[in-house]
């Protein structure tokens, strides 16, 4: 399972791939992955703040 930045740096990789692309269903479907990449390492930057016990 990759961890918040390497989403956020596949996020990267498909948001590239999309803007090479001409408007159509295979640029879509890079941007869909990259908002997919993206909300799973805000998710995962949630979740890892809140574990860490109180001092």
């Amino acid at each position: 399972m990759p961890d918040a930045d390497e989403n956020r740096r596949l996020a990267g990789i498909q948001n590239g791939k999309a803007d090479k692309l001409p408007d159509g269903a295979a640029r879509d479907s890079h941007l869909k992955k990259a908002r997919d990449h993206e909300l799973s390492a805000h998710s995962k930057d949630w979740r890892d703040s809140n574990l860490h016990a109180p001092k």
